[in-house]
């Protein structure tokens, strides 16, 4: 079995592409994320044209399994300490894929919020797992490298599964888009095999040792977790207030949502590990967080400028603001899991992660009427809002980061 070390030494001698626990994660992971690509594209169409269920209640389904499943985060991480992560994150894909498949019998709205409950807690579960996983592989820019391949490969997989599932809305037909659902219950199997070929993880938590949710106790760690939780909404920024912004308040065209969004999963692909390189020192990591604070609220004011001018001005500075968005993505996901990492206590690492993905849960489920609020409801104004809310929060960051504001406990 190679060792965390070893992997690292790996890692810094640029055999990265050669590396077989690097491929087997990515495969993994790309598998996966092809498969929901699949499903993310018909999911609401499918079942609310097909099916019967109003946008609303379908929006309130995935809300509250979003909320529900924020629950089971810690408790996840404080488990693979306990048992190790490969095999739990393993029974979490497979537990994905009998729940999707599960979906191809719904027909009500009880079914379907029941079951979509049941995913978004398994998929907690093996979310929070995975990073485990990662955090236990490697040693500070070891990590970093790997999450980076990780996230790299799951945009360009979600990309493909999206261009594949065009197949299915061409069709229409409730075949078609139950052939979407079923194949990605099959790549949740098919990944979990993939990983099950991982090493195996000792546990760094005895059995017998009391219950002790550390993590919860590291003011700290809470205090960087709540700044990434707002950091955060600038992925919310992306998917709900962009591309409302440029239909309602633009004189762009409705299509250039598509290039806008293409420039974003382009830019990731091709850039994400780059990025990352030497960004596993979190003093590092942290100067990083500021620096995307600052190119976020650049890109919001860029945004802003969009509003009022003609097309061809409009087009522009919507591009522009992506280009600028996407390096404080980049560098802000970097410097994200560099902190989330390495001011984690060693022994207790999935426990730390499974507290750390709140921030990405919360901002998830709360972000999209904030950011709606903000960029729809004030306009121009609310985007200004955002940039000094961005700009803050990234400086906040590196300051407790590195000057320690709060003593842990």
């Amino acid at each position: 079995m190679p060792k965390a070390n070893t992997l690292s030494q790996r890692i810094k001698a640029k055999a990265i592409p050669n590396d077989p626990i690097l491929r087997i994660f990515a495969t993994a992971t790309l598998i996966n994320t092809f498969g929901n690509g699949l499903f993310m594209t018909v999911e609401v169409i499918y079942f609310t044209t097909v099916v019967g269920l109003s946008a609303a209640k379908v929006a309130l389904a995935l809300s509250i399994a979003g909320g529900v499943s924020l629950l089971f985060s810690v408790p996840a991480g404080h488990l693979a300490d306990r048992r190790g992560p490969r095999d739990i994150a393993v029974l979490a894909y497979t537990a994905e894929g009998l729940v999707m498949a599960g979906f191809f019998f719904v027909h009500s709205y009880l079914p379907f919020l029941l079951l979509s409950i049941v995913l978004g807690i398994v998929g907690t579960v093996g979310q929070t797992t995975r990073m485990a996983m990662i955090s236990k592989l490697g040693t500070g820019d070891a990590r970093v490298t790997i999450r980076a391949y990780q996230r790299s490969v799951t945009n360009f997989g979600i990309a493909m599964g999206t261009v594949f599932a065009g197949i299915a809305l061409a069709m229409n037909t409730k075949t078609g888009y139950q052939t979407m659902m079923l194949l990605d219950a099959a790549t949740f199997v098919v990944a979990s095999q993939v990983f099950r070929r991982l090493p195996n993880v000792e546990p760094t938590v005895e059995k017998g040792e009391p219950l002790s949710f550390i993590a919860l106790k590291d003011r700290r760690f809470l205090g960087v977790t709540a700044l990434n939780g707002i950091m955060s909404l600038h992925f919310v920024l992306q998917n709900v207030a962009i591309p409302l912004w440029v239909v309602k308040e633009t004189n762009a065209p409705r299509w250039w949502v598509s290039v806008i969004m293409l420039v974003n999963t382009i830019g990731v692909i091709l850039f994400q590990v780059r990025v990352s390189r030497g960004s596993g020192d979190i003093n590092v990591g942290a100067k990083q967080v500021q620096r995307a604070g600052f190119a976020v609220a650049a890109a919001c004011l860029l945004y802003a400028l969009s509003s009022g001018v003609n097309a061809f001005l409009a087009c522009s500075f919507l591009i522009a603001a992506m280009m600028v968005h996407v390096y404080g993505e980049l560098i802000g996901s970097s410097g994200s899991w560099s902190i989330g990492f390495g001011m984690a206590d060693e022994k207790h690492q999935g426990q730390y992660q499974g507290v750390y993905s709140l921030s990405w849960g919360v901002g998830g489920t709360l972000g999209p009427s904030f950011v709606t609020a903000m960029a729809i409801t004030l306009g121009q104004r609310g985007w200004v809002y955002m940039a000094i809310m961005f700009a803050i929060t990234g400086t906040f960051t590196h300051k407790l980061v590195t000057n320690k504001w709060f003593a842990n406990s």
